[in-house]
């Protein structure tokens, strides 16, 4: 065991500066033995987590209460310099929060340890974004694209509508950085082709995919989709899902994942204020008004052109 002020400063140090989080090489680095650590294990005063130390007390819930930084760690230290972190702390990381993303690690071998809440992807070394701490993170369509191919097809589209209606990707990004996924025998692929083809078909979200289809039969159209609009800076204010450019008739539509967060209900708001401004008249439905009343929705829309006609 330690004694030196040194060694216990060091320690001290290296727990602030990686959140309590430690390899046992830091810790023989610091004076500890493998002996000494095992015992502070066994009493209850540090915890193992995967291959990490976490210098905190047993009854820390490590699994449910350590950060992403800390997990991110844990990991790095587990899996060893070559893993690469995916799935939902890379997400995370670059802002994408997704209800349902797994927790993953891409090695270009099998680990020698693991930890059972982590799915390991095995692919050969590539490209990776390096955090101030020397963390290894996929970057965040690629991280995207590692979830769809371990939660499968029912799964992966709530996940990718959610996705969709933030607008954090396009098709053609999406079919980039899902094409060397999509060759037989690779895990998951008939999956990536389905999320491929709902990303592709035209508009955001299996509910807009619905609504398109209930107004190609209302015969009121042309309608246009994704419909920008621009201020008098020609900056782009707002998104139409569904446009009747002639009569000036917006309609969006909410997914089954509609984000229902304050930040986006503010900006729902926001741009439906901006659209009024302009003179569009705003139609919103719900995924339950489409799939389950289409012809209330149809209603609403034979009423809504008839009054521009008029």
């Amino acid at each position: 065991m330690p004694h030196a002020h040194s060694d216990r400063q060091r320690l001290h140090d290296l727990s602030m500066s990686q959140d309590g989080v430690v390899s046992p090489s830091d810790l023989a680095a610091c004076g500890f033995s493998r002996r000494s650590v095992a015992r502070r294990v066994a009493e209850g005063t540090w915890q193992r987590v995967g291959g990490a130390i976490l210098l905190a007390p047993a009854p820390f819930d490590a699994e449910r209460h350590l950060t992403d930084r800390q997990w991110a760690a844990v990991l790095t230290i587990t899996y060893g310099p070559r893993a690469r972190i995916s799935g939902d702390l890379a997400l995370r990381r670059a802002g994408w929060h997704l209800a349902g993303t797994p927790r993953l690690i891409v090695m270009p071998h099998k680990p020698p340890a693991a930890l059972p809440q982590i799915r390991v992807l095995r692919r050969p070394d590539g490209a990776a974004i390096r955090s101030p701490e020397g963390f290894r993170f996929m970057a965040p369509l690629d991280a995207l694209v590692d979830s769809l191919i371990v939660l499968g097809e029912r799964r992966s589209a709530d996940v990718i509508d959610l996705v969709l209606q933030r607008r954090l990707i396009d098709a053609e990004s999406f079919a980039r950085a899902a094409q060397p996924h999509l060759g037989s025998g690779h895990n998951g692929a008939t999956c990536l082709r389905a999320m491929l083809e709902r990303v592709t078909s035209g508009s955001r979200s299996e509910a807009e995919q619905r609504m398109g289809a209930l107004l190609d039969r209302s015969g009121t159209g042309p309608w246009a989709r994704n419909v920008p609009v621009r201020d008098i800076t020609n900056r782009v204010v707002a998104e139409i899902d569904f446009a009747h450019l002639g009569l000036r008739i917006a309609i969006e539509v909410d997914g089954r994942a509609h984000h229902t967060g304050r930040m986006a209900f503010e900006r729902d708001r926001e741009r439906q204020n901006v659209l009024m401004l302009q003179g569009w008249l705003v139609l919103r439905f719900t995924w339950e008004q489409i799939t389950q009343r289409p012809g209330e929705v149809l209603a609403a829309v034979l009423a809504a052109v008839a009054q521009r006609v008029a």
